[in-house]
């Protein structure tokens, strides 16, 4: 009786561990924010363009071009366009892509097929929910619901590449397929946004959520490159 008695205190006590490990494995929203992104780890992402300087996915310097092998696929399981391998690595990293065509393409319904954007609706691409895409304003995030807004303290008082100066407001459009959790994924348009932002943000930012101002970063020069950039 006793060796029972110790043997269903061992079970017992064996099954809180797990239940408790499994509350921690569990999603962060769910655990608040703070646990989260007291330290968050910030990346980017911008649309490549076919022919145009990039990095590969491990940070190699690259040139989009090449034999075209293979194949942007779509929704409907037919071609949209061939494009060389770096060039589809490219597009299927950062989730949207611009051909010298001039077309526009996004992930669709899997990372593996894509879909024809209309840039005259939706010219900086679309987040998960097929929502608009809006430079140094949209963010991607795995932990938590589109259209939070947060403030990025390392973020507030940067300048762009555009000319206007970040307020650190930030907003949830999209998810990201390659990457976890305590993670933000700043959207800068262009590779080269990129390489001038990269400098300037640590790697590591401190996120609250706030209610903050979303302010509109698009000059006439950004707008130019959205509707001629071929």
């Amino acid at each position: 009786m006793i060796f029972t008695l110790y043997n269903s205190i061992f079970i017992m006590a064996i099954v809180l561990v797990i239940v408790t490990n499994s509350v921690q494995a569990g999603p962060i929203e769910g655990r608040g924010l703070s646990s989260c992104y007291k330290h968050a780890r910030l990346t980017f992402y911008w649309i490549p363009k076919e022919g145009d300087k990039d990095m590969t996915n491990d940070g190699s310097s690259v040139v989009l071009n090449g034999p075209k092998t293979e194949t942007l696929e779509g929704d409907n399981g037919k071609s949209i366009a061939k494009v060389s391998e770096t060039t589809y690595e490219k597009f299927q990293m950062e989730g949207t892509g611009l051909l010298k065509s001039g077309v526009m393409v996004n992930l669709g319904s899997s990372k593996d097929t894509f879909i024809k954007v209309n840039r005259k609706t939706d010219p900086y691409g679309l987040g998960s929910d097929s929502n608009p895409l809006e430079p140094w304003v949209s963010v991607a995030s795995n932990d938590l619901k589109r259209g939070t807004r947060l403030y990025v303290k390392q973020l507030d008082g940067v300048k762009l590449p555009d000319g206007k100066v970040h307020n650190g407001c930030v907003r949830v459009d999209d998810q990201g397929w390659s990457f976890g959790s305590c993670q933000l994924d700043f959207f800068t348009l262009q590779f080269s946004a990129y390489k001038i932002l990269q400098k300037k943000i640590p790697s590591k930012v401190t996120v609250t959520q706030k209610n903050c101002k979303i302010l509109n970063y698009v000059t006439s020069e950004v707008k130019a490159w959205a509707v001629l950039k071929k």
